[in-house]
C-alpha cells in the first residue's frame, strides 16, 4: 500500500472499512430478523386470550347443569373471575405491547445509515488546488468510520440488546403467570367438564320411559358434544401453555445472543 499515492490509500482504506461493517450489518439483520418473527408470533397470546374468556364465562355456560348448592358456589366463582379478568387483560396488553415495541426497533431498515455510507465513501478524493487536501480525506475518512462503527445496524442491534437483557426478567415472570393462569384454566374446566357430563349420565340413566326415549336420545347426542368440546379445548390449554414456553425460550435466547454480541462491540 505504501507505494500507493497518499490519496489513494486513505480510499483504499475507507472501502475496506466500509466493506467490513457491511460484513457486520449482514450479520446483525439476521439477528434482527429473529427478532422480528418473535414479536409477531403472538399466536400464545391470542389463544391465551380466548382461553381466558372462555374461563370467565365458565358460570354461563354451566349453569343449567347446576344443582342449587353448585348453583351458589359457582355464581360466586363467577364473581371472583369477571373481578381479576381486568387485571388478567392488561397483564396479557403488557406482553403485547412488549414484543410490538421489540418489532418496530426491529426494523430492517430503522436505524440503517450503510448505502448513504457506500455512496460518500466512494465520492472524495484531494484536490490539492481545489482547497480538498489529503488531511481532508483523512478527516473524511476518520468520520465515516465512526458512523460505521456507530451507526447502522451496530447501533440499532446494540439498543436491541439493552432492551432485550433489561426486559427479559420481567417477561419470563409474566409468561410464567400465564402460563399458571392457563393451568387453573384447564383445571377449571375438567372440573366443569365432570358437573356437565355427571348430570348428563344421571338424567340419560333415569330417561328409561317411553315417553322419555326422545329425551335421552337428545342427551346422548348433548353429552357426546360436550365431551368433545371439553377434550379439544383441554387440547388447546396444552398447547398454548408450549407456545408460551417457546416464546419464553426464544426471548431468553435472543437476549443472550444479542447481548454478547453487544458486549464485542463495546470492547472495541
Amino acid at each position: 500500500m505504501s507505494a500507493l499515492p497518499i490519496r489513494h490509500q486513505r480510499a483504499l482504506c475507507l472501502h475496506i472499512c466500509l466493506a467490513v461493517a457491511l460484513c457486520g450489518c449482514a450479520t446483525s439483520r439476521y439477528d434482527l430478523a429473529q427478532v422480528r418473527a418473535l414479536a409477531s408470533g403472538t399466536n400464545a397470546l391470542n389463544a391465551f386470550s380466548e382461553l381466558s374468556q372462555r374461563h370467565v364465562d365458565s358460570y354461563q355456560r354451566a349453569r343449567p347443569y347446576l344443582s342449587p348448592a353448585e348453583d351458589a358456589r359457582e355464581r360466586l366463582l363467577d364473581a371472583q373471575r369477571r373481578a381479576a379478568q381486568a387485571d388478567v387483560t392488561r397483564l396479557t396488553q403488557a406482553v403485547r405491547l412488549y414484543l410490538q415495541t421489540l418489532g418496530r426497533l426491529a426494523q430492517a431498515n430503522a436505524y440503517d445509515v450503510q448505502p448513504e455510507l457506500a455512496s460518500a465513501g466512494a465520492a472524495i478524493r484531494a484536490w490539492p488546488g481545489s482547497g480538498i487536501d489529503d488531511r481532508h480525506v483523512n478527516a473524511y475518512t476518520l468520520l465515516l468510520q465512526q458512523l460505521s462503527r456507530l451507526g447502522g445496524s451496530a447501533s440499532q442491534q446494540a439498543h436491541l440488546a439493552q432492551v432485550l437483557h433489561d426486559g427479559d426478567a420481567p417477561l419470563q415472570a409474566l409468561l410464567a403467570a400465564l402460563d399458571s393462569l392457563l393451568a387453573l384454566y384447564d383445571k377449571s374446566g375438567d372440573n366443569e367438564r365432570d358437573m356437565v357430563l355427571g348430570l348428563l349420565d344421571v338424567e340419560i340413566a333415569y330417561a328409561d320411559t317411553p315417553q322419555q326415549r326422545l329425551l335421552a336420545v337428545l342427551a346422548k347426542n348433548m353429552q357426546q358434544s360436550k365431551a368433545e368440546e371439553y377434550r379439544l379445548y383441554g387440547l388447546r390449554h396444552t398447547l398454548a401453555r408450549q407456545q408460551l414456553a417457546a416464546l419464553a425460550r426464544e426471548h431468553a435466547r435472543l437476549a443472550a445472543s444479542l447481548t454478547t454480541t453487544e458486549e464485542k462491540w463495546t470492547d472495541q
